[in-house]
Parts: C-alpha cells; structure tokens; sequence
C-alpha cells in the first residue's frame, strides 16, 4: 500500500506526560456506563480483576506503533519488527498478515484528518485528570488548529464492530478532564469548535468524525458530576463489559421478569426477542466470569473445566496435495481458493465421490484450549494454573 505523506503540515509536538498512566475509578472507557447506571462502581469494588484477552493486547500494539509513528516520524513499515509486552505476553508488529495493511490505514486517515484540519500543536497518548486520583484517562490524539480555534480529540479503535462517535462520552470525558487539567487547560482559551474522531481501520470508511461547541462539553461535565455522586444501579445495554455484570441481583431481575412477557404470542415473541441481546450478554459474562474463577481454583457445583473438542488439522498439507494429486482428485474438489481444504472437508468430498483415500499420516489431532463444560459431560476435568490467553476460548 502507497503511504500518502503530509504535504503541508509542521506539528508542534509535546511530549508525552511522564506521568504514569492509572486505571482511575472514573475513566474515559467507562464514562457512557457510568452515565446509564452511576452505581456500577461500587458494586465493582469486590470483584476480582479479569485479564486482558489477546484482542485486547494487539489493539495496544497498533496504538503504540501509531503513536511512535507520529511522535518520530517513522512510518508503520519502519516499525516492523517492533515488540509490545502485557501481562507477560509478547506481540511483534507485522506478526499477523494485516498488522501493516491496519496500520498504514490508520496511520494515512491521521494524517490525512490532522491536515485537513490544520492542526499545529499535538499532544499523543496524553493522561489528564478531572479530578486527581479519581476522574480521568488518557487521549490518543490531542490537537488544537493553527488558528487555535479547532480542537481535536482522536480516538483509535482496531475492533471490527464500528464503534460510533456521536456524542462519544469517552471522547467528552476526555475533554472535559483536559480542560481541567493544568498540562492541557491552556488548549482551551480561544476554542469555538470540538471535534470528536475515531479511527477505525477495519471499518467500512476508516475515519468517523462528530463536532460539537465548548458548551456542549459544559452541560457533559454537569452531567457526569452529577452521576459521580449517584449511587443508582439501571440495567441496560450498557452492562456489556462491566465487572458486576455477573454479580449483580438488579440486571439478573430485569432480564428475568415474567411481566415483561405478554399473553399475546406475538407481542410475547417481541418482548423475547428485545430481550435476546441482554441476555446473551449475561449469559456470556456469567460463564466468562465462572471460567476465571474456576481456573484460579474456585469450586462452582455442577460445572468443571475441560479440553476443547480436539480438532484435526493437516501436519503436512503439501504431502497431502501431492497424495491427493497422485489419487487424481482435482483440486477444485479440495482447495479452497488456493489453499487445501480442511481434513474434514476433504473426508467429505471423497466421502461424496465414494474415494477411499487414507489422510491420517498427514494430520495430527489436538485441543485449541480449555473450555466451561456441565459436569455431566463426558470430557474430563483438566487442572488450569495460567489463566492468561484462554478468556478468548470461553465461548464455543
């Protein structure tokens, strides 16, 4: 992919804050739940800390590989090779086929945004607080125009659901942390127009903006005091990703209630189905939660931890080609596009054209990982002592 370069732009960079970056009780990544239910906090407090999934990390990776790129003007290719560790875990750029294609997209959109918006002074990866110790996060992008009229705040998203960027309250809770803040209040003086950005390379258009005034951001902080001091528990969508998701009585009761069910059998069948993304949220959390606490040794009655279905796979995938080449099997029968089939697809295209070929000495059986199983399965129970990586398996 050709990199398009900045023509025009001379960035008056800052440098990182050296200040450490904290997991404060009221963070920018939580602000829109703790705006729909202020008390998930502290029904949070007692419940163990999960680890980050692989998702997670390699999302990091792309975000330090962006922000070395605009820091020292290095390009994502230049970056090849580069190492990012969490929780023991080493991801290397470039080690996944899309690692560079992601990021030259990302880093492009950038630039792109940074140029058409005239920013001049820009602030990477900046930890500001709202209230020290208690309220605030960390900006990927902070960036106010030549004029100083415009500010940016830039967010980078490397999931694949499209993340929306209207009236973001990460991005507000940002804002209005900066604006506190004594590195960042300066930004703020002759501000007149707010713009809120995501980059998101594996979304269809990549980059997503929003603008909005400095009163906006005014009403926002009135808003989010206000819920800091409340302590009401309000079930809803937002309970996807939140630790007491498990525990709490207040969404288990909400999601169950038989009156939410008419006697009508279409209205019933709706009021089902309004249901069904709230409860497959509960269901997940509570078997993520089971399986985390199982593997750090916690009994639950009825439940165990087993070895995943093994699956078969090709241990020499051109030995095979060549066998089923050999067989005079054509190969749009078993490559798919280029590549041979599954072993057990393959098994079912002989199967169909009533082929005998024996494939085993090219395969190997193994287990992808562990899993939450009903203690009457069949499997056996395995011992789990590391419980990093395997939060991603929970879900078959």
């Amino acid at each position: 992919m050709k990199l398009k370069l900045k023509l025009k732009l001379k960035l008056k960079l800052k440098r990182k804050n050296e200040m450490p970056t904290l997991h404060l009780p009221y963070g920018t990544s939580t602000a829109s739940r703790t705006l729909a239910c202020p008390g998930w906090l502290e029904k949070s407090e007692a419940v163990p800390p999960r680890p980050a999934g692989e998702a997670a990390m390699v999302g990091s990776m792309h975000h330090l590989v962006q922000e070395v790129c605009q820091r020292d003007g290095k390009t994502p290719e230049q970056c090849l090779g580069m190492n990012y560790a969490e929780a023991g875990l080493v991801f290397s750029f470039g080690g996944r086929d899309d690692d560079l294609e992601i990021s030259e997209r990302a880093y492009n959109a950038t630039n792109e945004l940074l140029d058409e918006l005239d920013i001049d002074e820009v602030m990477y990866e900046m930890f500001v607080e709202l209230v020290p110790g208690v309220a605030g996060g960390t900006i990927d992008v902070l960036g106010l125009s030549a004029d100083r009229k415009t500010l940016l705040d830039l967010d980078y998203k490397f999931g694949r659901v499209k993340v929306p960027v209207e009236e973001s309250a990460q991005h507000s809770m940002g804002l209005i942390s900066a604006a506190a803040d004594e590195q960042t209040i300066d930004l703020f003086s002759n501000v007149e127009r707010v713009i809120y950005a995501v980059i998101q390379p594996y979304a269809k258009g990549a980059v997503f903006t929003w603008e909005t005034t400095p009163d906006y951001l005014d009403k926002f902080h009135t808003r989010f005091k206000a819920a800091m001091k409340s302590r009401v528990i309000s079930p809803g969508p937002h309970c996807k990703w939140c630790p007491a998701e498990p525990y709490c009585d207040a969404k288990r009761a909400i999601v169950l209630a038989t009156n939410l069910l008419g006697t009508d059998a279409l209205k019933n069948l709706q009021a089902g189905m309004d249901l069904l993304p709230e409860l497959e949220s509960l269901v997940s959390s509570l078997k993520e939660e089971a399986y985390l606490q199982m593997c750090r040794g916690v009994p639950l009655k009825g439940w165990k931890i087993v070895a995943k279905r093994a699956i078969t796979k090709w241990a020499d995938e051109e030995a095979a080609a060549a066998l089923l080449k050999s067989k005079r099997i054509a190969a749009r029968d078993v490559v798919n596009p280029a590549k041979l089939r599954t072993p057990k697809q393959v098994a079912a295209t002989l199967k169909k054209k009533g082929r005998s070929i024996d494939l085993s000495e090219f395969t190997v059986s193994a287990s992808s990982g562990t899993t939450l199983a009903a203690e009457d399965d069949d499997r056996d129970a395995v011992l789990v002592s590391d419980v990093q990586g395997h939060l991603a398996d929970i879900v078959e």
